[in-house]
C-alpha cells in the first residue's frame, strides 16, 4: 500500500507528520510577529539510547521509542504539535507556552520517561532527557533585559485612509473631496 501525503497523522504513533509540523512552525512564527505572544519548541534526540541498548542486547529501540512516544501524548496538550521529525528526533510545538512553561513540562517528562522505563524496562534513571533536550522559545528574549533579541521593526502606520473607488475613480475617503456629490 504507497503512502499517501494526504494524511497529516501517523498512524503508528498518532503525531503529526514533518510537513504539516512545519507548516504549523511557520504559521507560528507569523502569528509571534504579529502578536508577540510566545511559543517554544522542545526537541528531544534519542539517539544515545543507542548506547543503553548495546550494554542491554534485549532492549529494543521501537520497544522505548513506542513508550516515549506514548509518554509525550498522555503528558502534552492537544494543542502541542508533536511530531517525529526523523527516526532519533522528536519534537514538540507548544504554541501560547514561554521558555519557562517549556522547562516545567521538561521537568514533568523527565519523571514519566523514568517511571516508564523502570517498569517497563527495570531501568532506573537510565536516560538523561535534559542532556538530550533542547529547548528554543519565539520570540527569543535576553536574559538580563528582558527585550526581544531580534524582532523586526513594526511598520509604520499611515494616519491617512486609503482610497476608496467611487464608481471606476479612485478618491479620498473625506466628503469634501468626493467628485459628484453635493453638500
Amino acid at each position: 500500500m504507497a503512502k499517501s501525503n494526504n494524511y497529516i497523522i501517523d498512524m503508528k504513533t498518532g503525531f503529526y507528520n514533518r510537513r504539516f509540523f512545519n507548516l504549523r512552525l511557520r504559521e507560528e512564527r507569523l502569528r509571534t510577529e504579529r502578536s508577540g505572544s510566545p511559543f517554544s519548541v522542545l526537541t528531544l534526540n534519542i539517539s544515545g539510547l543507542g548506547n543503553l541498548i548495546q550494554k542491554q542486547p534485549k532492549l529494543k529501540i521501537h520497544q522505548m521509542k513506542k513508550v516515549i512516544t506514548t509518554v509525550f501524548r498522555e503528558n502534552t496538550r492537544d494543542i502541542d504539535i508533536k511530531n517525529w521529525h526523523d527516526d532519533t528526533t522528536l519534537k514538540i510545538l507548544m504554541p501560547e507556552t514561554p521558555k519557562s512553561g517549556a522547562a516545567t513540562l521538561a521537568e514533568k517528562l523527565q519523571e514519566k520517561i523514568d517511571d516508564a522505563f523502570k517498569t517497563f524496562f527495570g531501568l532506573m534513571g537510565a536516560f538523561d532527557l535534559k542532556t538530550h533536550m533542547k529547548i528554543t522559545s519565539y520570540p527569543e528574549t535576553m536574559e538580563d533585559s528582558g527585550k526581544p533579541k531580534s524582532k523586526r521593526p513594526a511598520a509604520k502606520k499611515s494616519m491617512a485612509s486609503p482610497p476608496i473607488r467611487w464608481g471606476n475613480k479612485r478618491v479620498s475617503r473625506s466628503p469634501k473631496r468626493i467628485k459628484g456629490r453635493s453638500k
